[in-house]
């Protein structure tokens, strides 16, 4: 049987002789079995695989690794034991109350506070501000050292967290100086009153700026409302306001519409006269009828005296003179009378003309008086509601002065009152012995069953490599079991 993985010399030839390998029995079963096994191992199955016979094996062969790494573990817990610093806590709780001074509420009534509010203010609490002011007013802490950062330390040391439901502020301190955590959580209330204090004032101040600004915009305003007002009056040559032209002027038209209409009447009358002939106009002419009566009484007159006296008696003489002379005056009264109305007409028409013309021309002035009027009622309105913003403005100003002295004074804002006081702590709560202890032991049993099963493991596959079947090199036949 011919070998394709046996090597051949380079310069071999197809002359050279042939060599057939013949096996045993126990020589085939061994190929069989080791074929069997690599057909059994595949590329995708794991190297390592941890079974249950593997951990009691390491346990039972590999004691000694195993105690050796409790010992390491539980020398380790000792030198951290050791050298650890002693970690004290303190805490203390704040409850937070907000004051709202104002005209809807009674003074020094209290407000609540959200989740979101006593969040924010755990956060100012454990600021770096509020710390580093805190820090100015207590002594160093004695565990640190010259060059230390004493503002680092409390930041890493201080925790302010918020009491959910409630209004209250945890704070803690987790140091090795319980006598500084203390007064260190105490100076910090203090200063954090005194930030929320000098905050207060502030704000209260900033919204006094405001108001004052806002009243000085508005006077602004007001005055040039009323330098608008005063250019329009002089513009349109008004003394007094426009609703007291407008009243003149309503009165100018309305004693110009009386006059018109009497003198058209008065025409119309004249006109009538005229129109009724010579005839009757003597007995509508007043100055004729009182002619005709007067003829009418002197001729009674003259028909009285011819009773009893003689024609040529001067009485009689007298009367027939008087009744010619009123005769004559009659029918001169008789032929002016037309032409005199003629004249009256003529003269009322020309009035008539005159009235309407300026009736007119005052109508046209008071269409602009009108619109004059309107705009100035909007000036006028535009300022009175300027001048009542500036007047509650004011008022507000008063009150927000009010507020300010309140602020300053420290009884307006949030307040906040220690309902828990900082304590010293009985015992630290770093290291403790009995969990560094059970730790480092338990740590260094693991390590030890796990340097335990990988040692298993390498013996196992050291083994295996060694009974691997190794592939026959070219030999010379032996005993005739070769043959050519």
């Amino acid at each position: 049987m011919s070998d394709p993985h046996l090597p051949t010399s380079s310069d071999s030839n197809e002359d050279q002789p042939e060599v057939r390998l013949e096996l045993t029995r126990a020589g085939v079963q061994e190929v069989l079995s080791l074929y069997s096994q690599e057909q059994r191992t595949r590329p995708d199955e794991p190297v390592f695989s941890l079974s249950l016979e593997d951990l009691e094996q390491a346990i039972r062969e590999r004691r000694r690794m195993l105690l050796g790494g409790g010992a390491i573990g539980l020398v380790l817990a000792l030198l951290v034991w050791a050298f650890s610093t002693p970690l004290y806590p303190v805490g203390a709780q704040v409850v937070l109350e907000r004051h709202d001074m104002t005209r809807a509420e009674s003074p020094g009534r209290t407000t609540a506070t959200g989740s979101a509010f006593v969040a924010t203010q755990a956060e100012v609490m454990q600021s770096e501000s509020v710390l580093a002011d805190a820090l100015a007013k207590i002594p160093r802490a004695a565990h640190l050292d010259e060059e230390a950062n004493a503002l680092a330390d409390a930041v890493d040391s201080i925790s302010a967290s918020p009491v959910s439901g409630t209004q209250v502020v945890a704070l803690g301190y987790l140091g090795p100086d319980p006598d500084h955590g203390v007064a260190l959580l105490g100076a910090i209330v203090d200063s954090y009153l005194q930030t929320l204090r000098a905050n207060e004032v502030a704000v209260q101040r900033e919204k006094l700026r405001a108001k004052q600004a806002e009243i000085e915009v508005l006077e602004e305003e007001a005055t040039s409302l009323e330098a608008k007002l005063a250019a329009l009056r002089a513009e349109k040559g008004t003394t007094g306001s426009a609703d007291d032209t407008a009243q003149a002027q309503t009165d100018l038209l309305r004693d110009l519409a009386s006059q018109l209409a009497d003198v058209r009447n008065e025409r119309i009358t004249l006109e009538n006269r005229l129109e009724t002939g010579n005839d009757r106009l003597a007995i509508l002419d007043p100055a004729t009828r009182s002619l005709q009566e007067q003829l009418w009484a002197a001729e009674a007159e003259l028909a009285r005296v011819r009773l009893t006296l003689t024609a040529r008696h001067p009485a009689v003489e007298a009367a027939q003179r008087e009744v010619t002379v009123l005769k004559r005056q009659l029918a001169q009264s008789s032929a002016a009378t037309p032409e005199a109305l003629k004249r009256d007409i003529a003269a009322t028409k020309g009035l008539e003309a005159q009235l309407q013309e300026l009736y007119e021309a005052e109508r046209g002035r008071m269409s602009s008086i009108e619109r004059d009027r309107r705009e100035e009622s909007l000036l006028l309105a535009e300022l009175e509601r300027v001048r009542d913003l500036s007047d509650a403005r004011r008022a507000e100003l008063l009150d927000q002065r009010l507020v300010s002295r309140l602020a300053e004074s420290g009884e307006l804002g949030i307040s906040a009152r220690l309902i828990a006081p900082p304590t010293l702590p009985t015992a630290a709560v770093w290291p403790r012995p009995p969990l560094l202890i059970a730790a480092g032991l338990g740590l260094g049993l693991a390590a030890g069953l796990v340097a335990a099963i990988l040692a298993l493991r390498r013996e196992r596959m050291a083994s295996e490599q060694e009974t691997t079947w190794v592939p026959p090199t070219r030999a010379a036949p032996a005993n005739g079991s070769a043959k050519r």
